[in-house]
């Protein structure tokens, strides 16, 4: 048994206990179902929350628009470990309302690229490969997916966060290159809102 198979069998056991009869289900989704855990992408929120809880939740506004694409992964690609199956648990997120929560993830991409590159880049391939095909992907296979059906002058930033992701590489970029790179995949995904 690996590591993350320990915790989830240890979370559901614990779940289970606590909750008893009134537990529905236990859930996995997101890059520990698609074959590319990252504790450090999927631990992004929890710095923040840890650190200051009140500010977390205030800047937060009692929303998460992020809830959206979770159950549309959850849906698409999740995994039972306990319980009820999905569909009959969660419902199909409608198209406009799985966009809007991508878009949101991606709308200040300028920003954000040189931040967090490696996530920017392989998160607008993914957003671009369902805005135009309808594809459900984790973000390495957004990069694939981006490799496939980009302008060839992209390949070698994709490439690079690919390398990155998962690995201790720390990623060098072509800021020019990177800033291109963003404007260009919003405005290709935005043209689908």
């Amino acid at each position: 048994m690996n590591a993350l198979e320990s915790v989830t069998a240890a979370f559901v056991s614990e779940s289970r206990e606590i909750s008893g009869e009134n537990l529905a289900g236990v859930y996995l989704h997101g890059s520990a179902v698609m074959g590319r855990f990252n504790r450090e992408f999927s631990s992004a929120h929890l710095g923040w929350y840890r650190k200051n809880p009140s500010d977390y939740i205030g800047r937060m506004h009692g929303t998460d628009k992020d809830l959206a694409a979770h159950f549309m992964i959850l849906y698409h690609r999740g995994k039972c470990l306990y319980g009820k199956e999905i569909p009959d648990i969660f419902e199909h997120v409608k198209e406009e309302i799985y966009l809007d929560s991508i878009w949101n993830d991606v709308a200040d991409a300028e920003n954000e690229i040189m931040a967090n590159p490696t996530y920017i880049i392989l998160n607008l391939c993914r957003a671009l490969a369902y805005a135009t095909d309808r594809l459900i992907l984790s973000k390495k296979e957004g990069g694939i997916w981006g490799i496939a059906n980009l302008p060839e002058k992209y390949h070698g930033l994709i490439l690079s966060a690919l390398d990155d992701y998962g690995s201790e590489i720390t990623l060098h970029l072509d800021m020019d290159c990177a800033y291109e790179y963003a404007a260009y995949m919003k405005g290709r995904i935005q043209s689908f809102l």
